[in-house]
């Protein structure tokens, strides 16, 4: 039960980083389209991952809590600092995109692009950083944070240019598996710490519950979010942005 609840945790952290590495991806390199009306049709292509994408990490983070306990206050030991910078990235991320078209002005917009690109570039860069510190090796984290910076990259572009209808030197399945091999790869490298830091009974009843019921949602969203992407962006879709 307990190999389980792992593999489930890591199939949760691999949906979020493919998800939303195409959100970091294309707000990290947002700011080098002049056009107001080219970037918001850039972020309209991959706004639709957005939510769904962090409903996978939150679920990811209950199963890291409440399954294995001693292996989640192990990583915030060695990577604390990595992880404040994670969560701050993530909603300054999320605040630019939500605030950058809510008042109109060049400023505005501008200010909060280069907030996005920033926080876009550093939230990428955290989550490679936090994987390397679970290996145990600061090596690691230097590597798998400037993978993920250019993978995250490689994959939004792709996912823009599917949606825009535009060419694309790659394809995004493979930036998919390219956003997605480090969390593969810690899976590997950490396994058996992983399962030697779960919970001495194994994960609770209710925390089983929560995962069981939330897994149709996640499905159902991600279902959602992909018939999203199979069809060009349309003028609609960039009223948010």
């Amino acid at each position: 039960m307990t190999a389980a609840w792992g593999v489930l945790l890591f199939v949760l952290l691999t949906g979020w980083s493919v998800l939303d590495g195409a959100v970091q991806g294309a707000g990290a390199t947002n700011t080098r389209v002049r056009s107001g009306a080219a970037r918001r049709a850039r972020l309209a292509a991959v706004g639709p991952l957005l939510l769904p994408g962090e409903v996978w990490l939150v679920a990811g983070a209950g199963v890291l809590v409440g399954a294995f306990p001693h292996a989640e206050a192990d990583l915030l030991r060695a990577g604390y600092p990595v992880a404040v910078a994670l969560v701050a990235s993530w909603a300054l991320r999320d605040a630019a995109l939500w605030l950058r078209s809510r008042r109109p002005g060049h400023a505005w917009r501008t200010t909060w692009d280069r907030l996005l690109a920033g926080a876009s570039t550093v939230l990428p860069a955290a989550w490679g950083a936090l994987l390397g510190a679970a290996w145990g090796s600061v090596l690691a984290a230097v590597v798998l944070a400037a993978w993920n910076v250019a993978a995250t990259r490689l994959h939004g572009a792709a996912l823009v240019a599917r949606r825009l209808g535009e060419p694309s030197r790659i394809g995004w399945w493979t930036t998919s598996a390219l956003v997605a091999a480090p969390v593969v790869a810690t899976a590997v490298v950490t396994w058996p710490h992983l399962l030697a830091g779960t919970v001495g009974n194994g994960p609770s009843a209710a925390l089983g519950g929560v995962v069981v019921a939330l897994l149709p949602v996640l499905v159902t969203a991600q279902w959602f979010a992909w018939r999203l992407l199979i069809r060009p962006v349309g003028p609609r879709d960039v009223v948010f942005f």
